[in-house]
């Protein structure tokens, strides 16, 4: 919707200058409260040798009853290649300028014409939302410009070239967080305290997933100096009116559409997406708050679930069901987990999500993750090891989780072996029907044990959990994606 606007002109260089060295501007407008979840742009003129933009948000009843999101875009219109940056409700100002811009936003030239700054409402009182834009432009000289410095999604290969060829073909098991954010959107944390913090969880891998901007991704490049041998995706956390997903293992410079709440943009959003190579999950489905939770029907264009977000609690629990209901559907969605950390004390890798990759990049983990070769555990030093034993013509078969294989499961045996669960645990089997059995895991003072079951008859699919012993068992402390015999 494009608003009609007061506009008042501000020259502030003296009379004699034939260019000013300021331009500010006024804009002011009113929201409906039925525009709620929908998005309003302000349009303003960008004059000729322009080389710095910064807007300041002001509304009414902010804090007590009215939300409204911040964002912009350039000369080029409203299409996504337009958009320069998104801050959401964290921020109310911003700067671009050539060569710098505030995190959330894209420096870059600044070309002359119609800019937009777009505004999104997420609550409103009764009253509406009442707004105003200062936007003040500058003409000082440009000595630099911004030049793209993405991280390097394509470490050392697996084994340094090493491996036998049946290594390269299982791969091996990487532990990662697919869900951190910093300053570049609503996150306290910067990329360097991310990055200290997973080397310090003992983490392979971290996708940076700051909403709905891809500025994060695009300046990775100056900060994986700190941590050489850590793999930094690239991601953004698809924040829509109707839920929030992950795009992962993006190019540089690749946004993903987010203005929408319904249905079919989602998955043509998603299928650009895959057509890229990239990876789509649902985040924290079943999340408390407006919005954040899954409200589109689509729950078949992603190939994941983030079904454990930051410590486990109900909605984890929830997720877990409606993915346990999709495996029984014949659906191959992978499970896995994010800690969605913002700020201190939350700390990323709680949950990890250990992935079965071919390498060390972003293309094998996603590959990995889209063949269900991953398991989740509440953090550092837990591991599970999840294999089942086909009898065979030829001897036992052994395949490991996320093998689909062309098998009866009968006479196959599963073993689990745990390392790292602290206390009393049990060990959970779940197939199709539901959970089949349950035995305590009996370990070596150390935390680490194994039990081994016969899978049972005509089972379509096996997957395994550890959870809590003691109290009532609710706490889940690992799981892992299915075994299936097709």
């Amino acid at each position: 919707m494009l608003l009609s606007t007061i506009c008042t002109l501000s020259l502030l260089a003296p009379l004699i200058s034939a260019q000013p060295t300021t331009l500010r501007k006024t804009l002011t407008g009113h929201i409906d409260p039925s525009q709620v979840f929908t998005f309003v742009y302000a349009p303003f003129e960008v004059p000729p040798s322009t080389t710095s933009i910064t807007v300041l948000q002001t509304y009414s009843h902010k804090n007590n009853g009215n939300a409204l999101d911040l964002g912009l875009f350039d000369q080029r219109g409203l299409s996504l290649s337009a958009s320069r940056g998104w801050s959401g409700g964290f921020r109310n100002n911003f700067t671009i300028t050539p060569s710098w811009a505030t995190p959330g936003y894209n420096p870059g030239a600044i070309e002359p014409g119609t800019w937009n700054v777009v505004l999104g409402p997420y609550t409103s009182v009764p009253e509406g939302i009442d707004w105003q834009l200062e936007i003040e432009m500058g003409f000082d000289p440009v000595h630099e410009y911004f030049a793209l410095d993405p991280a390097s999604v394509n470490l050392d290969p697996l084994c340094n070239g090493l491996c036998t060829e049946d290594e390269q073909r299982q791969g091996s098991w990487l532990r990662g967080d697919f869900h951190i954010h910093t300053i570049y959107s609503d996150g306290r944390y910067t990329p360097q305290e991310q990055i200290d913090i997973a080397v310090r969880q003992g983490l392979d891998f971290i996708f940076f997933s700051d909403h709905n901007t891809d500025s994060s991704n695009n300046v990775m490049g100056t900060f994986q100096a700190l941590a050489p041998d850590l793999l930094i995706g690239r991601g953004i956390e698809v924040t829509t009116r109707a839920g929030h997903w992950q795009a992962l293992g993006l190019d540089p410079d690749q946004l993903v559409e987010w203005r929408y709440k319904d249905t079919e943009n989602y998955t043509a959003a998603a299928k650009d997406v895959h057509r890229r190579g990239g990876l789509v999950s649902i985040n924290h489905p079943f999340a408390a708050c407006s919005a954040c939770n899954w409200v589109f029907d689509d729950w078949t264009a992603n190939d994941a679930i983030e079904v454990w977000n930051a410590e486990w609690d109900s909605t984890d629990a929830a997720a877990v069901g409606k993915w346990q209901d999709l495996l029984v559907d014949g659906k191959y969605t992978t499970a896995i987990g994010g800690s969605d950390s913002h700020s201190p004390p939350a700390l990323n890798g709680i949950p990890t999500t250990v992935v079965r990759s071919r390498g060390r990049s972003q293309a094998a983990v996603v590959e990995g993750v889209k063949a269900g070769g991953a398991y989740i555990v509440r953090g550092p030093g837990m591991e599970i090891e999840f294999r089942v034993r086909l009898p065979s013509l030829l001897g036992l078969r052994t395949v490991e989780i996320g093998d689909k294989v062309k098998a009866s499961p009968v006479g196959a045996v599963a073993v689990v072996r745990a390392k790292g669960f602290e206390g009393r645990t049990k060990i959970c089997f779940v197939t199709e029907r539901g959970y089949v059995y349950n035995s305590t895991l009996r370990n070596d003072g150390d935390g680490n044990g194994e039990v081994k079951r016969f899978v049972p008859v005509s089972s379509r699919f096996l997957r395994v959990e550890v959870r809590n012993a003691t109290g009532d068992g609710d706490e889940v402390l690992g799981l892992t994606n299915p075994v299936w015999f097709l």
